[in-house]
Formats: structure tokens, sequence, C-alpha cells
């Protein structure tokens, strides 16, 4: 279905705050695959895809008696669609933390990858994590991570413990993680969303 114009639209919001299906199925029809394309981009996943764009409908039609009030249809609608990706990212963060995601990345890292901000981007956040911790452990985390060595490999050029390199690489990770919950930085978390690590 076209796009209507943008007063069009709000009149349309109007008819939904009045409890008008039809009104509502013709929104639907007009933003479904366009908020689908949108949220498909930023998750890679067509499970995820699916989950947000039903969600964002059933908020609208839950909450229809505030609409009267929107202005900007349009604008209304695709922040919804953020927030809840936004909302289900960091839902997967808690579930999952970022073992994986880190790993996944510094795999990509020695590939050819298109967007060279999003990348550098990320390397800082997790440089900006490891800031504080000592020297011991980001030369673990190195080693891991950007060189690929095992833990007997890390172990032996350490002249450590391979329990000691698994007890301070697990808990480097586990400050990567709190630190990127604490941040609250939405387009961090939607970074990492955009690279496809929470999803196989």
């Amino acid at each position: 279905m076209s796009r209507l114009l943008p007063y069009e639209e709000k009149a349309l919001l109007l008819k939904i705050s009045e409890d008008d299906e039809n009104a509502f199925r013709t929104l639907y029809d007009i933003y479904f695959h366009r908020l689908s394309v949108y949220i498909f981009k930023l998750c890679k996943s067509d499970t995820a895809t699916e989950e947000i764009v039903q969600d964002v409908f059933i908020k609208i039609w839950e909450y229809r008696s505030s609409l009267a009030s929107i202005d900007t249809p349009e604008a209304y609608i695709f922040s919804m669609a953020r927030n809840k990706t936004i909302d289900l990212l960091r839902k997967l963060a808690r579930e999952t933390g970022l073992i994986g995601v880190l790993k996944a990345h510094l795999e990509l890292s020695n590939n050819e990858i298109e967007d060279k901000l999003n990348l550098a981007d990320l390397r800082r956040l997790i440089d900006e994590a490891l800031e504080p911790l000592s020297d011991q452990k980001k030369r673990i985390f190195h080693l891991s991570g950007n060189e690929g060595l095992e833990h007997d490999e890390i172990a032996q050029i350490m002249q450590l413990s391979k329990s000691t390199v698994k007890n301070h690489l697990s808990q480097t990770l586990q400050h990567i993680r709190e630190f990127l919950s604490q941040k609250q930085n939405p387009e961090a978390l939607l970074l990492l969303l955009s690279l496809g690590l929470f999803y196989s």
C-alpha cells in the first residue's frame, strides 16, 4: 500500500484512537513492510524482526487512546520500533553476555568489513572497558582475542598456570560485559546488533 500524506496519517491515528479496527489494519498495511526492512537491517534476524514488528503494532493498539495527540505518525512509529529493538538487545545482552560477541568480533576484524566506522567504535568501547584493568589482564585478553592463542599457549608465554590465564580472561570478559551494560548507550547496543552478533 502506498504511503499517505502526513495529515492523512494523523487522521488515520485519530480513527484508531476511536477504536476503528479498519483504520488500524490500514496503518498495519502501510507500515508492515517498511518496519520489517528497517528492523532487519539492524538485527539481521527474521525471528527478531517478526517479534519486534508484532510488538510495535500491539503497543500501538494498546495505547490507541493517546494517538490523537501524535503530530508526526511516521517518527512516532519508527521511534517505537527503534526503542523496541534496543529493549530486545539489552535483554539478549543480559541473557547471553558478550563472550560470544567479542569472539565473533575479533574473528570478523581479520576480514574485509565495509563499515570501518562501526568497527572502530566497537574497538574503542572495548579499549575503554579494558583501561582500568591490570597490564597482565590486558595482555591475556590481547593474546586470546587478537592473536587467537589458546589458554595453554598464553600460559607458556606469560609463565602462568593455565587456570590463572582462564580465570583472568573470564574476569576480563565479565568486566567488559558489565561495563557495556552500565554505559546505558543505545547507540553502542545498536552497533553490536547491527553487526549481527547476537543472532546466528
